[in-house]
């Protein structure tokens, strides 16, 4: 994990209007949220964008440089513009004075061309391309979790319990739920689908008996 670099300006005015300026300055409004007080900042929108849109910005620690100090914080909460996707404002959490930082990794699935199933032409579902996890420190921050793939058959799935987590980071949501999953034909998963649609064709009558029921029926009455 790699730290970037940001210069920030402190915000002394707040409300709508100033953000507003802030954001046609080509500056984005943000907050350092910490137990020693919340720091209202402005981020150069450049400098900022280029670790976004690298893919790294909740996973990575920024060093803020702000009033010739330097503040440790990690991304927790970015808002985006609806149209451009850009983003417009960000929550930091000062990583000084919080031990458990959550960050959300995204999943790496490699050695998908050595994979069984995917060779005989299953797909590769994704459930979740990133997952949040509760990382100790820092230090113990990652920005991607490798999933090896490459003995995985049609019909096998990822849950959870399969991923293997750096030390210090353990996952935040709890249980054993799927993360990705191999369909294709001849998969356990598309026989049981199909299972309630053959036994409900095996037991519609077919041919002269179709025809002799409603007359039976008719008979009855």
């Amino acid at each position: 994990m790699d730290n970037f670099v940001l210069n920030a300006q402190k915000r002394e005015i707040l409300g709508k209007r100033e953000s507003r300026r802030i954001k046609n300055s080509g500056k984005i409004p943000a907050v350092i949220y910490s137990k020693s007080g919340n720091i209202n900042i402005s981020l150069d929108g450049k400098e900022f964008g280029h670790q976004y849109f690298k893919g790294t910005a909740l996973t990575s620690v920024a060093e803020i440089n702000l009033d010739n100090k330097k503040i440790k914080a990690i991304a927790h909460k970015i808002e985006l513009d609806p149209v451009s996707d850009h983003p417009v404002h960000i929550d930091f959490i000062s990583c000084e004075e919080k031990k458990d930082i959550r960050v959300k990794p995204r999943l790496n699935f490699i050695n998908q061309d050595k994979s069984p199933g995917l060779k005989k032409g299953g797909f590769l579902h994704i459930v979740l391309r990133r997952v949040e996890v509760v990382c100790k420190d820092a230090k113990a921050i990652v920005d991607k979790i490798d999933i090896d793939t490459g003995l995985m058959q049609v019909g096998q799935k990822i849950k959870s319990s399969n991923l293997n987590l750096p030390q210090g980071v353990s996952l935040l949501k709890k249980g054993d739920f799927i993360i990705a999953s191999i369909i294709g034909r001849g998969s356990k998963a598309e026989d049981e689908a199909a299972a309630p649609a053959a036994a409900a064709t095996a037991a519609a009558p077919t041919g002269d008996a179709a025809a002799k029921q409603p007359a039976k029926s008719a008979a009855k009455k």
